[in-house]
């Protein structure tokens, strides 16, 4: 059975509480906030935020539901 990795949105607003990352917020200002923190994506890997949130379209968020709704959105290749 495969095992997935879920912790990283928990991982991200960890991130966000030490880097002082509130909404809402520009994505360039997110990303000088927090961008080269480091993110465990999964059990076996690490990536910076900025790394993570390279494929976001949008460039503003008015709250953490927005971020994550483009964050999610950004992973889906069709």
């Amino acid at each position: 059975m495969k095992k997935f990795y879920v912790a990283a949105g928990h991982n991200v607003i960890r991130t966000f509480s030490k880097t002082g990352v509130s909404f809402p917020i520009s994505k360039k200002k997110l990303l000088e906030l927090a961008g080269k923190e480091q993110i465990q994506v999964d059990f076996d890997k690490k990536i910076t935020l900025e790394e993570y949130c390279k494929d976001i379209k949008i460039n503003e968020f008015e709250n953490k539901c927005q971020f994550f709704n483009a964050l999610i959105g950004s992973t889906f290749k069709l």
